[in-house]
């Protein structure tokens, strides 16, 4: 006589965590808005430059229709200075760098 297998498990032993893209691109979107709180809020920082860096790395609509050159002239900064903020936005958040602006 042949004997039953015990090879059983349980269904709840067996479950696998799926990947939920959703949740991991909204843990990444968080990470980046917290990210630039801080980097806009950063003690001796000038808040409104930096805010402006964000948006322009962020590609928020806000800057659709405005130039780097042009927002640099209304805050009074250089160009050359608001595309370094830029820059650096981008590194700390790890996003890829704008590849074009309305100049």
């Amino acid at each position: 006589m042949e004997e039953q297998s015990v090879d059983f498990t349980y269904p709840e032993d067996e479950l696998e965590v799926e990947q939920n893209h959703y949740r991991e691109a909204s843990r990444h979107f968080l990470r980046v808005i917290n990210m630039q709180a801080q980097h806009v809020l950063e003690p001796g920082a000038k808040p409104i430059p930096r805010l402006w860096a964000s948006c322009f790395a962020l590609r928020l609509t806000v800057c659709a229709d405005r130039s780097v050159s042009d927002v640099a002239r209304s805050l009074g900064i250089s160009p050359q200075s608001l595309s370094k903020e830029i820059d650096i936005f981008c590194r700390e958040t790890n996003t890829p760098k704008p590849t074009k602006f309305n100049e």
